[in-house]
C-alpha cells in the first residue's frame, strides 16, 4: 500500500514543520500545495491578503526529501486539493491523507490510521474524530451535550476510486469508514490578526458576517461565552479547560 499526505500551505509557517514531522514517518510523499493568492470565497480576499508563508521554511524539515511542492493559483479549496489528488495519482499512490497544517495526531494514532486503512481497503474515504482548541491549547471546544469530539472530518481518500473533493474538504463517494484515532485540531489557536485573516480567506468566508463574529465571539470571548461556531453557533456550545496530553510533535522545538 502506497500512501501519501497533502497539506495546503497558506500562512502556516508556525505549524508546517510539526505537521510534516507528524506525517513523514508514515507516508511515502507529502504534497504541499502553495499559492501566493487566497481563494475567492471572499471577493475582496485577493485585494486585502497575501500568502506570507516562505517556502524556504520547508528546507528546515529533516524530511524535505519526501516533500513534493505544487505551486498554483486556485479559486476554490477543492480545486487546490484536487491538484494534490491528481499529482498523487500520477505518482502511483493508493491513498491520500488529508492532513491540514493545523491538524495533529499522536504517533500511536497515526499508526492506527495507516493500519486501519490497510485493514479496510475498500472504502471511498475515511474519517476520524477530532477535538478543537480555542485561543490556545489550554481551552477545548465542547458541544451542548458535553462531548469534546465535535466532528468526524474526512481524513483520507482512496485514489484507486474516482473520488475527488467537491466542496472544500467534502468528497464525492458515499462509502466511508471511521478510523480509531483522534485529530487534535489547532485551527483556532490564533492571534487576533491570524484569526481575522483566517475567517476572511477560508472556504466559509461567504457564509457568515465575519466582522460581527470576530467582534462578538472572538474579541469579546470569555469563559462564560456560548455558541461560538461562526456558521452554526450552537455546534460549539462553550469552551472548557483541556486536561489531556497533546501529540508529541506539539511539544517539539522544530
Amino acid at each position: 500500500m502506497r500512501i501519501a499526505s497533502h497539506v495546503l500551505l497558506y500562512n502556516q509557517d508556525k505549524w508546517i514543520l510539526q505537521n510534516i514531522a507528524n506525517a513523514a514517518p508514515f507516508v511515502e510523499k507529502i504534497y504541499v500545495a502553495w499559492s501566493e493568492e487566497p481563494w475567492l470565497y471572499n471577493k475582496n480576499a485577493r485585494k486585502d491578503f497575501k500568502n506570507k508563508s516562505n517556502l524556504d521554511v520547508l528546507k528546515q524539515s529533516e524530511f524535505f526529501d519526501k516533500i513534493v511542492l505544487i505551486r498554483g493559483k486556485w479559486d476554490t479549496e477543492e480545486a487546490q486539493r484536487n491538484a494534490c489528488v491528481e499529482a498523487a495519482k500520477k505518482d502511483g499512490m493508493d491513498y491520500l491523507l488529508i492532513h491540514d497544517a493545523d491538524e495533529f495526531y499522536t504517533y500511536e494514532d497515526f499508526g492506527k490510521i495507516i493500519q486501519g486503512i490497510s485493514n479496510n481497503p475498500g472504502f471511498d474515504y475515511y474519517k476520524t474524530g477530532w477535538i478543537s482548541f480555542w485561543k490556545d491549547f489550554s481551552n477545548i471546544i465542547i458541544k451542548g451535550d458535553g462531548q469534546y469530539i465535535i466532528g468526524y472530518p474526512e481524513i483520507a481518500l482512496n485514489l484507486k476510486k474516482d473520488i475527488k473533493f467537491q466542496r472544500c474538504r467534502r468528497l464525492t463517494g458515499s462509502k466511508y469508514f471511521i478510523l480509531d484515532a483522534l485529530c487534535y485540531h489547532a485551527s483556532y489557536v490564533l492571534t487576533d490578526d491570524e484569526c481575522w485573516e483566517k475567517i476572511n480567506t477560508w472556504g466559509h468566508s461567504h457564509q457568515f458576517n465575519t466582522k460581527k463574529w470576530f467582534d462578538e465571539k472572538w474579541k469579546a470571548w470569555n469563559e462564560n461565552s456560548r455558541n461560538l461556531h461562526p456558521i452554526t453557533p450552537s455546534d460549539w456550545f462553550k469552551t472548557e479547560k483541556f486536561k489531556g496530553e497533546l501529540p508529541e510533535v506539539l511539544k517539539m522545538d522544530l
